[in-house]
């Protein structure tokens, strides 16, 4: 649609006040949440000529969408609406204006593009667009409202209601930490608006009989302060599961059914459905196709039609606009800031008499307008504060919303420096300083508040060492931490490499030249050709630590984009004399690995011949993991599962040399933070265990440890051992 026939519409649907009200431009950020699976994120196809994508929707109608390009034909970018998308396996968070770029990955749309560019030709404020969206994802297993499910807090993919959760963790994450994503972001506070909600496929089969009682509690779920965003009748917009042939299909219905009148009277002016199996509106807006008249005839995704996505964003937008907004003020969040404690609230139809602002039961004295909805309060001091809003409203009763914000330190991170221990901390909040002790005993009474660092270069020498800090003022939480100084103790492992270097914080040293893991002899040396001198395995400041795994020392990390840059250190025969490379023995392997948010890349830990022609171990690439084995110098790799950005993961194999000519087997686990050996293969999506894989090498002849970046990956706490708790264990004493 172009900008003038969705004008209209606005005129035809809009409240005459909401046009009155855009006639300011210091209102808050318009925040609007949009949750599905695959088709809410989008796989509407944006470059090429085949019918129905963006590109050739823009070249057919260049009246309609000229607004869409730049002279050069280059897409613009809209910097009144911004897009987040995020938290999705082995991808990196986006977040800009909006561009044809925020589908399954760059290169495709979804709905959000027709949505956002309708919000932003009628506000005159910001907005911004959260997408919550994961593709093949059920209602009735991993958006479960939790009022409904009965289940105990998820902590994985594949628990009930795992990604019902992660919708709240996201909105809260982007909401306080705009200012990051989008520094344009001037404090003038955030409404949470309206959520969109696109999905049903995966629940065909033994949800569908569920899903209407399922949807109907989502919705009064994800408004609730007790289980979600914490904004009673919150607009809401479904769109239908038009992708699902069978037009009477039960998930349709169950969609439709949200918009009956009688059966969901609460749901009356704050939920709308836009059925996708009809046209929309005075355009007759189309939304299913004949696959010749799309980029894709593949049946699903709505055939990656670019228009089909378009359409159900501006149907979408449609909707949201004639929706009532919540009558009463909502949304109490606070958090830290460098300028000290953050309040965001957002204000109903009903507009307050008068506004008073309480923390730990005290009034603050300061004079807010009735119209405010942020406040920094620059007096808090360090810890926990509790705060109170106290609306007088003209015709309801007296409002009264709380909040708690802790601005204690959360972590306390340290790393192996060149002159002893380094200590970093990132806090929220305004400090007037900082202090430290080392076993109870104060060495720095009081750092800047502006520290954010502290090399500790009388720590002793070996021996566990506990630091901990805390504000000058205030009554906040200690962060402490304990350090492993050594020495080295692998425990029952054989092989152990904890990268046990110093390091330093601006410019890491070079594993090159490095010396000391047990069970290794010599140094680390490049495997790469003579004159290739440009990469450099680092040592990185700071350890991997996953679960209770006892970790020591720093970790390995490299930032070429080479993925065939390797390095080795020779072993020491220790694995020899134990009997772990004889034929019928069994042996165990194991390593940390981190993938960060922002970057792609891979890492390998192996265990290979000196002439690289055998070989087993571990690749860690963007988005999963997998196994490597290699047979007379060619390297067969077996995905073993998904691989999370921003998450740490241990590794573990274990391998069973075959005997009497019978094959080796490897079976890789991806065990939990709980550390428990997995004992049995899971079926679906994510297995921590993967059936034996088969091969057959001459295990004798491993001699090596090698090692292979490529991004900025980081790998750490290599074990070799003869049981599983010989890798899943051990550390430092």
């Amino acid at each position: 649609m172009t900008r003038l026939t969705i004008n209209a519409i606005i005129v035809i649907t809009a409240l005459t006040s909401l046009a009155h009200a855009q006639k300011r431009e210091n209102l808050p950020v318009k925040v609007y949440v949009l949750v599905g699976q695959s088709n809410m994120l989008g796989y509407g196809t944006v470059e090429g000529d085949k019918p129905n994508t963006l590109r050739d929707i823009v070249k057919k109608e260049p009246k309609k969408y000229q607004f869409l390009i730049n002279a050069d034909g280059s897409w613009k970018e809209r910097s009144d609406v911004w897009v987040h998308l995020g938290g999705s396996p082995g991808k990196a968070d986006r977040y800009s204006g909006l561009t044809p770029n925020y589908g399954g990955y760059s290169g495709l749309i979804g709905p959000e593009f027709g949505f956002g560019h309708m919000m932003g030709d009628v506000y005159k404020q910001p907005v911004l667009l959260i997408k919550a969206t994961w593709g093949g994802k059920s209602l009735g297993n991993d958006f479960l409202p939790p009022s409904i499910g009965k289940y105990p807090k998820p902590t994985k993919p594949g628990n009930p209601g795992f990604y019902y959760y992660e919708v709240v963790r996201l909105v809260k994450e982007v909401m306080e930490n705009i200012s990051t994503f989008f520094p344009d972001y001037q404090g003038q506070g955030m409404e949470i608006a309206g959520l969109c909600y696109h999905q049903g496929w995966n629940d065909l089969g033994d949800f569908s009989h569920k899903y209407e009682k399922n949807l109907a509690a989502f919705i009064d779920d994800i408004r609730s302060v007790k289980y979600g965003l914490g904004v009673p009748n919150l607009p809401v917009v479904i769109a239908t599961s038009g992708m699902i042939e069978e037009e009477k299909h039960l998930i349709k219905q169950s969609q439709l059914a949200m918009g009956d009148k009688t059966k969901y009277p609460q749901f009356v002016g704050n939920v709308a459905v836009v059925n996708t199996d009809k046209p929309y509106g005075p355009e007759k807006l189309q939304f299913r196709f004949d696959p010749k008249d799309s980029p894709s005839a593949q049946g699903f995704h709505w055939n990656r039609n670019a228009r089909t996505h378009l359409n159900i964003g501006t149907a979408m937008a449609t909707e949201m606009l004639k929706l009532k907004k919540p009558a009463l003020a909502s949304h109490l969040m606070t958090f830290g800031v460098d300028q000290g404690v953050q309040l965001n609230w957002q204000l109903g139809s009903e507009v307050p008499k008068s506004v008073k602002l309480l923390r730990n039961g005290k009034p603050l004295g300061v004079n807010l307008p009735a119209s405010q909805t942020a406040f920094t309060d620059t007096t808090a001091l360090p810890g926990k504060n509790s705060y109170e809003l106290v609306l007088e409203m003209p015709a309801s009763p007296t409002q009264k919303l709380t909040a708690i914000c802790d601005t204690s330190i959360p972590e306390l991170r340290t790393f192996r420096s060149m002159e002893g221990v380094t200590l970093q901390w990132a806090p929220r909040g305004k400090f007037d300083g900082f202090k430290i002790t080392r076993d109870g005993k104060e060495i720095a009474a009081s750092l800047s508040g502006e520290a954010r660092s502290y090399e500790d270069k009388q720590a002793p020498e070996k021996g566990l060492v506990k630091y901990s800090i805390l504000p000058t003022t205030g009554k906040a939480t200690p962060a402490t931490t304990v350090v492993n100084r050594g020495p080295l103790d692998p425990g029952d492992a054989l092989l152990y490499e904890p990268f046990d270097y110093p390091s330093d914080l601006e410019q890491p040293t070079t594993l090159f030249g490095k010396k000391g893991a047990v069970g290794t002899k010599g140094e680390y040396f490049t495997l790469q050709e003579k004159g290739d001198d440009k990469w450099k395995p680092m040592v990185a400041p700071g350890s991997l630590q996953y679960g209770n795994l006892p970790v020591t020392g720093n970790r390995a990390q490299t930032s070429t984009r080479s993925f065939d840059k390797r390095c080795a250190i020779q072993l020491d025969g220790s694995l020899v004399k134990a009997g772990l490379l004889k034929d019928g023995a069994t042996m165990w392997m194991s390593y940390v690995s981190f993938m960060p948010s922002s970057s792609g890349g891979q890492n390998t830990v192996t265990l290979e011949s000196d002439d690289q022609k055998d070989g087993i171990g571990f690749l860690h690439k963007e988005g999963q993991l997998e196994t490597i084995v290699v047979l007379d110098g060619k390297v067969a790799r077996r995905r073993i599962g998904p691989a999370w950005k921003g998450r740490i993961v241990l590794m573990v194999g274990k391998f069973v040399w075959g005997k009497d000519g019978k094959n080796d087997n490897f079976y890789p686990m991806w065990p939990e933070q709980n550390l428990k050996q997995p004992t049995e293969n899971l079926k679906g999506k994510y297995r921590f265990l993967r059936e034996p894989e088969a091969f057959n090498i001459d295990q004798t002849r491993l001699t090596r440890l090698v090692l292979q970046q490529g991004g900025e990956n980081s790998f750490d706490e290599i074990r070799v051992g003869p049981t599983y708790e010989s890798v899943a264990g051990g550390g430092t004493k």
